[in-house]
C-alpha cells in the first residue's frame, strides 16, 4: 500500500515543480519595454522602469540627451520606444531641454567628465569644436555611413572624420497664416519692400505682424539666419572663411542686415516685449491668429499644429533681397546624434545610432519635424505647408545655417544674449555686432 501512495506523491511534487518551472520561465523571459519621456525644462526625465522582475539580467543604460523638449520633440519618445522593443537589453532614459540652455547644459557636462552616452548635437562648428576637445567617437567606419548623402556627412564630420548620424534637412522661414493673407489681398512677398508693405497693412488690420519671442533670444538669432543668404552670402560667398581668417568681422559686414531686423521692432511689426515672451507664446499667438507670421524651422509645423489643427498655413523664404534679386533660402543638416568618446557603453551607443540611420526611422523623424530626408536617393514625404520655400529650395537658391561654418561658435552665443539688450535699449546694433566680435575673438585666445 506504501508504493502506490509513495508514487503518487512523487507525481504532485513533479507536476508542482513544472508548473513552477514554467512560471520561472515565462518571468525570466519577459521584457516590458518603456517608453522614454523628454523633460521640457533641465530636470532630467527617463522612461518609466520596467518592474524589476521582468528585466533583462543585464539591462544597460543608455544616457541621451538633446535640444529637443516640449512642442519640438517629434518623434524621439516614439523612436527610443521602438528602438527599446527591438534591443530589451537596452533602457533609453532621455533627457531634454531648449536649445539655448541645452548650449551651456552640455559644455559643462562634458567638462565635468559626466555627459551622457549620446548626444544631439548642431552641425558644423559645434560638432568641429567637440571634436577638437576630444569629446566625440570617431564614427568614419560605421556602416551606415555611406547611407547618407555626401554634404550631409560632410554637415557632420569635422578633420575629415565623421561624427555622427545626419538625421535630417532642415530649413528656416517664415510660417504665414494663409487665411489672414486672403482677407487682406497680401500675395507671399518676393522682396523686402513687398514684405515690409506686408507688415504695414497687416498692422494696419489690428493683428501683429510677426509674433516672435525673444526671452532667451533664439528668435533672433533664425530671424538673421533667414535674412543673411541673400543679404550676405549672395554677395559675398566667401563671407565665412574671411570670418574665420579674421579678415572681416560682423561690424561693418552686417550693420545693414541688422539695422533692417531691428527696424521692424521699432515700426511695431513684432511682439510687443518679446524679451519677456517665451517660443512657445509667440508659436500659439501665431496658431490661434494673433499673428499673422511667425519666423521659424520646418521642425516646428507640428507644434504649431499641435495648438491649432484648422489652421491654414504655408511657409515661405525670408525676401530679404532687394527688388529683382535672387530670394535665398536657408537650409541645412539641422540634428546630429554623436557619442561621448568616453562612454562605457559603446556598443549600445552604435546600436542606438545605426537605429536613427535606418531608412524607416529616418522618415518616422523627418516626418515628426517637417524635414526632408538625407538618405542617398530617398524621397522625402513633405507637408503640402513647405510648397512655397521647397520650390525656393529647388532652385539651389539655398545657404546653410550661418554658424555651421564659424570657427567659434561662441559668437552665435553672444548674438542671442546681445540682440535683448537691443530690444530692450540697452545696446545699439553696431554695438551688439561688436560685442559679437569680442566674443569671438576671446574664444579664439582661449584656443591658443
Amino acid at each position: 500500500m506504501r508504493k502506490p501512495l509513495l508514487i503518487v506523491l512523487v507525481l504532485m511534487l513533479c507536476v508542482s515543480s513544472l508548473l513552477s518551472a514554467c512560471g520561472g520561465n515565462k518571468n525570466n523571459n519577459a521584457s516590458t519595454s518603456t517608453s522614454a519621456s523628454p523633460t521640457e525644462s533641465a530636470k532630467a526625465s527617463e522612461a518609466s522602469a520596467s518592474p524589476e522582475a521582468s528585466k533583462p539580467a543585464e539591462q544597460v543604460e543608455l544616457k541621451v540627451s538633446g535640444y529637443k523638449s516640449g512642442a519640438e520633440i517629434g518623434a524621439i519618445p516614439e523612436l527610443n520606444e521602438k528602438f527599446m522593443k527591438e534591443n530589451p537589453d537596452i533602457k533609453v532614459t532621455y533627457e531634454g531641454m531648449p536649445g539655448a540652455q541645452y548650449k551651456d547644459f552640455i559644455k559643462t557636462r562634458l567638462v565635468a567628465g559626466d555627459a551622457s552616452d549620446v548626444m544631439l548635437l548642431h552641425p558644423g562648428a559645434e560638432i568641429v569644436d567637440y571634436a577638437k576637445a576630444g569629446y566625440l567617437m570617431d564614427l568614419s567606419g560605421e556602416p551606415w555611413v555611406p547611407d547618407f548623402t555626401v554634404s550631409a556627412i560632410d554637415a557632420a564630420s569635422g578633420d575629415g572624420k565623421v561624427y555622427g548620424t545626419p538625421n535630417d534637412t532642415v530649413m528656416l522661414g517664415v510660417y504665414y497664416n494663409k487665411d489672414i493673407f486672403a482677407k487682406l489681398n497680401l500675395k507671399v512677398p518676393t522682396d523686402w519692400d513687398q514684405f515690409l508693405a506686408a507688415c504695414e497693412a497687416i498692422k494696419a488690420s489690428g493683428v501683429t505682424p510677426i509674433a516672435i519671442g525673444n526671452n532667451d533670444g533664439w528668435m533672433t538669432l533664425a530671424a538673421l539666419f533667414v535674412m543673411a543668404p541673400a543679404m550676405i552670402y549672395a554677395k559675398d560667398p566667401d563671407f565665412d572663411k574671411k570670418l574665420n581668417a579674421r579678415e572681416t568681422k560682423f561690424a561693418g559686414s552686417w550693420d545693414e542686415m541688422n539695422k533692417a531686423w531691428f527696424s521692424l521692432d521699432t515700426k511695431g511689426y513684432l511682439t510687443p516685449k518679446s524679451t519677456g515672451i517665451s517660443l512657445d507664446q509667440a508659436q500659439t499667438d501665431f496658431a490661434k491668429g494673433k499673428a499673422a507670421m511667425y519666423i521659424d524651422g520646418t521642425w516646428s509645423l507640428a507644434g504649431i499644429k499641435g495648438k491649432n489643427e484648422a489652421l491654414n498655413l504655408g511657409m515661405f523664404a525670408m525676401p530679404s533681397n532687394k527688388a529683382g534679386e535672387d530670394v535665398y533660402v536657408s537650409a541645412a543638416v539641422g540634428t546630429v546624434w554623436t557619442i561621448n568618446k568616453s562612454t562605457e557603453k559603446a556598443d549600445a551607443a552604435k546600436k542606438y545610432l545605426a537605429f536613427w540611420a535606418k531608412e524607416e526611422n529616418q522618415s518616422i523623424w523627418a516626418k515628426s519635424g517637417g524635414a526632408f530626408l538625407t538618405l542617398q536617393g530617398k524621397k522625402s514625404d513633405a507637408d503640402p505647408a513647405f510648397e512655397d520655400i521647397a520650390g525656393t529650395l529647388a532652385t539651389g537658391k539655398a545657404w546653410r545655417f550661418l554658424n555651421q561654418a564659424w570657427a567659434q561658435d561662441a559668437a552665435t552665443t553672444e548674438m542671442m544674449k546681445s540682440a535683448q539688450g537691443v530690444y530692450l535699449k540697452a545696446l545699439t546694433p553696431e554695438q551688439m555686432l561688436k560685442n559679437m566680435d569680442d566674443a569671438w575673438d576671446k574664444a579664439a585666445k582661449l584656443q591658443k
